[in-house]
């Protein structure tokens, strides 16, 4: 049986100015407070893009666009590019008090500090943090192995928005919705990991009611 596709469905809000980098960064840092003094985890599926080169010799381009998502109902995409790093954005990324999340996070971290001089701190490596709970897998977990394993879903047929322009002025449609779910999926996904106890059995995950267990929505398209 074919797996359903995985789809952000909530909120993406696209800044490509500093001014609506630095606002939608202070919207975060707000829901962030809030989860807070509610007592909820705070964590940030997080993720950046860049122009790759296909020529030898010629260097892939400057991490172009930067997504952060906190919840399912809204994810951010900021076309840093244009935008630069404003102030709150970068109060967010290095506050060591706030997880951020996904795999191969840290390779991520570092083209950002080394194109726009910013430090991303709490990185989670979600392939490192899913060889804690699991005695059996691959070597080096992937988004989509993670995706299949925890959620019976895959994702999203992406090729040719991952390896297009992210330089262009404007994002399309498509290269949104590629960036939110992207960053969308590493945040359930740290959600689930966390759920679980270190070192399960291969055998003791994977059933169909993992995706549930009182945890948000996961929209899918079929």
């Amino acid at each position: 049986m074919s797996l359903p596709t995985l789809a952000f469905r909530g909120r993406v809000i696209y800044s490509r100015t500093l001014g609506q980098v630095e606002r939608s960064a202070e919207e975060i840092l707000h829901l962030i407070e809030e989860k807070k003094r509610k007592e909820e985890k705070v964590a940030l599926g997080f993720d950046i893009e860049w122009r790759p080169s296909f020529i030898k010799g010629v260097s892939p381009g400057k991490a172009a666009v930067m997504q952060i998502c906190g919840d399912s109902d809204n994810c951010y995409v900021f076309h840093i590019i244009h935008s630069g790093i404003s102030r709150n954005l970068q109060l967010l990324l290095e506050n060591s008090a706030i997880p951020k999340v996904g795999v191969g996070i840290a390779g991520d971290a570092k083209k950002a500090s080394i194109d726009h001089n910013v430090c991303v701190s709490n990185l989670e490596d979600l392939s490192a943090l899913a060889k804690k709970k699991f005695k059996q897998g691959p070597l080096k977990w992937s988004l989509a192995s993670l995706a299949e394993k925890l959620l019976h879903a895959k994702l999203p047929k992406g090729n040719s928005v991952r390896l297009g322009n992210w330089e262009t002025k404007y994002l399309s449609k498509k290269q949104l919705d590629y960036a939110a779910t992207d960053a969308y999926i590493s945040w359930i996904l740290y959600q689930e990991l966390m759920m679980l106890p270190n070192v399960v059995d291969k055998e003791g995950i994977g059933d169909e009611n993992s995706v549930v267990r009182g945890g948000p929505v996961i929209s899918l398209e079929i």
